[in-house]
């Protein structure tokens, strides 16, 4: 049977490939800044942590979770070369589970690294239990200590866990909640990955706001890391355009807050349309002639600007994308939407329930065509296409 997703479990089983090498000998590895690294003064030190469960829950998503770590730490190093004029970003990394024996419970595989002199990451052997609240807490409470003095620093704070904390001995959750109520008031960023348990729940207790919840494969565990990174660059970027070294204290840190709260942006579609804000476009479901004359198509005309006779492309304060025919067709006009969509980062592209209407697609086609889509944090599909995709957006 055609597996629409076998593009992304082979992308994650090669990056999996690329960075483990099964051994034991480089467990409680501590990479360290350089003794001579200088910090900038006049740029944001932005100071990345992940803390990533490697309980036993977590066996059988080994490659696609070295995977995820690989490409955020290419996306850090990504804004690095991009905003350097600005930022200096630094990597910490953690991984934690309790099965005793010699093993620590937390271990540290970078240690507030710039993230120029980062290297791969190879070493993830899932076992034993789920000490969240004292990985967490540790982790933030060591990093805070070494930059709550830096007018210019902030963090930014991923974790990814597919179950519920037990076996924590030194953090509760409401000593955690305290923390890290404390470092968003100081302007730090919070995400929180998912799954396998009651994730509102958890994240409510910690006070987490940035909360995505994914299906226990490889889809979902992989889409959930490219989610995040898409939220990441956004962020750096709003930052690069506002930060001043030279303001006080409290500017920075509203203006930290502020990003912070937008870290993961709205990207569901609404259901239904019937206006649209300045910056955004209605993305529907058309014929390569540009009929128009039904469903979506039609709406667009009468409401956004939809042309008649204009197949595919921008029209008006809509998008049209041809569902039609050939499969190699649909996903070549679907590429050229999503470069286009990069190409325009301040404009909101709403895309609808393409192709699965008149056209007769599948939904596993059609979310196969737009898995792209997840890492471009100005594009929002419908709820089915995203938990299709292995995501599930929450109400808190």
């Amino acid at each position: 049977m055609w597996n629409p997703f076998k593009k992304i479990m082979r992308e994650n089983e090669q990056a999996g490939e690329n960075n483990h090498d099964g051994g034991a000998e480089n467990r409680h590895e501590n990479c360290r800044r350089p003794a001579d690294w200088q910090v900038d003064p006049k740029k944001a030190q932005i100071h990345n942590l992940i803390i990533v469960d490697e309980s036993g829950s977590m066996g059988g998503l080994e490659k696609v979770t070295i995977g995820g770590i690989a490409e955020t730490i290419a996306s850090i190093k990504k804004a690095q070369e991009d905003f350097g004029d600005t930022q200096q970003h630094y990597l910490t990394l953690v991984t934690f589970d309790a099965h005793g024996g010699n093993v620590p419970p937390i271990r540290t595989h970078f240690d507030d690294v710039p993230i120029v002199a980062v290297n791969g990451f190879k070493d993830y052997h899932p076992h034993g239990g789920t000490p969240l609240f004292d990985a967490m807490g540790e982790t933030l409470s060591r990093l805070h200590e070494s930059i709550r003095d830096d007018a210019n620093a902030t963090g930014v704070v991923t974790v990814i866990t597919d179950g519920m904390e037990n076996a924590s001995r030194k953090w509760t959750g409401d000593a955690l909640r305290h923390l890290i109520e404390q470092l968003k008031e100081e302007g730090w960023t919070f995400s929180y990955m998912g799954s396998c348990h009651d994730v509102v729940e958890v994240t409510m207790r910690l006070s987490i706001d940035h909360v995505m919840e994914f299906d226990h494969d490889a889809v979902g565990t992989g889409n959930t890391w490219r989610r995040d990174v898409s939220s990441r660059h956004a962020y750096y970027e709003r930052m690069a355009k506002e930060f001043n070294p030279d303001e006080e204290l409290a500017l920075k840190r509203e203006k930290m807050r502020r990003n912070a709260s937008n870290y993961y942006s709205n990207r569901v579609t609404p259901d239904w349309i019937d206006h649209l804000a300045e910056n955004e476009v209605f993305v529907f479901g058309s014929n390569p002639l540009g009929a128009h004359n039904g469903g979506a198509a039609a709406y667009a005309v009468e409401h956004f600007g939809a042309i008649i006779g204009q197949g595919e492309g921008p029209q008006g304060q809509s998008y049209a994308i041809p569902t039609t025919g050939d499969f190699t067709l649909f996903v070549e006009v679907v590429e050229r939407f999503i470069d286009y969509a990069k190409a325009h980062p301040d404009t909101r592209f709403l895309v609808t329930r393409l192709g699965l209407g008149n056209a007769g697609r599948s939904i596993n086609e059609v979310a196969h065509v737009l898995y792209e889509a997840v890492k471009v944090e100005n594009i929002s599909l419908p709820l089915e296409l995203w938990e299709k995709l292995g995501l599930h957006f929450l109400k808190k």
